[in-house]
């Protein structure tokens, strides 16, 4: 992407050369609220000072066997399982700023370019995480080598695949709600044991609020003209997040703790400031090292919608 100059008197030309007597206001992005910075909810978030952060999986060992009086015991030994890498990647903008435009500045646009750019880096933090989830059905993959929801899961022990992704990516609805919120609790460990996982959140696009809504409030159910009892009111949290660009998806999260999904930040955002002399024009940036890397798919279940 091609860079930018300073910033120059032509490039607002109604502050400046064609500005008026008076103006009432300059509205910009800060003249509305801010996203909410909910992204972390969605991760566990942890330091790293690497170049790279290497995950290793392994399973323990298999059920024990009954055994006769004088029988020898059996030996087991736990598996090496799959491995996840992820390498941090540098990121940075800045703006430039002209000396003629400082000293011309009735109308404090140069005090907004600060900001700006600081508003600018977190919402690509979040664009940055939010584009782990939005690519889970189709780029994005675990240590396994499937995608984040999927069902095609392998077992490091015994063999055998598991899902946590429905079937037929069945659209948001009571029987596909029920059906993903079983299969959340039936989730099992490497070695195919039962895992006490409790689902926490139904993290949704604004495009599925309604019916999520009407899902989580109603006691009774919404399809059926039986009024019966819903098996499914009250179990989630809805968490609705415009950052998500799939507008049928819908995914069922633990706790994040039980997610072995991860942000790692090797250089949290700093800003620098600088000058060029020559030209008496002022800079300043912003970068930031960061990676994103799901392990592990435990603790997720999810559709892609119809």
């Amino acid at each position: 992407m091609a860079g930018a100059g300073p910033l120059l008197r032509a490039d607002f030309p109604k502050l400046y050369a064609s500005r008026l007597a008076f103006l009432e206001e300059l509205i910009g992005p800060d003249s509305w609220p801010e996203a909410d910075n909910q992204w972390e909810r969605y991760v566990s978030v942890k330091s790293s000072k690497k170049m790279r952060e290497e995950f290793l999986q392994y399973a323990g060992f298999g059920l024990f066997n009954q055994m006769g009086e004088n029988d020898s015991v059996t030996y087991d030994q736990m598996l090496q399982g799959p491995e996840k890498n992820v390498t941090h990647t540098l990121y940075g903008l800045g703006f430039q700023i002209n000396f003629l435009t400082q000293i011309h500045d009735l109308d404090n646009l140069i005090a907004k370019n600060a900001p700006e750019l600081g508003r600018s880096m977190r919402m690509s933090v979040q664009t940055l995480a939010a584009a782990l989830w939005n690519g889970a059905y189709d780029t994005v993959t675990t240590a396994d080598g499937q995608n984040l929801f999927s069902t095609a899961h392998t077992f490091i022990r015994g063999g055998g695949t598991f899902s946590n992704r429905s079937s037929t990516d069945a659209s948001l609805g009571h029987t596909a709600l029920e059906t993903g919120l079983v299969n959340f609790r039936l989730q099992k460990d490497f070695m195919g044991n039962p895992m006490p996982l409790q689902p926490k959140t139904l993290l949704i696009p604004p495009a599925l609020e309604p019916i999520a809504h009407e899902l989580m409030n109603s006691n009774m159910r919404h399809d059926t003209t039986t009024h019966a009892d819903s098996f499914v009111a009250g179990k989630l949290n809805i968490e609705s997040w415009p950052f998500l660009t799939i507008t049928t998806a819908w995914q069922i999260l633990g706790r994040k703790e039980d997610m072995k999904i991860f942000w790692f930040w090797s250089f949290k955002p700093q800003t620098f400031h600088g000058f060029d002399f020559d030209r008496h024009t002022a800079k300043t940036k912003i970068m930031f090292v960061s990676s994103t890397v799901p392990v592990d798919p435990r603790g997720t279940y999810g559709s892609k919608g119809a």
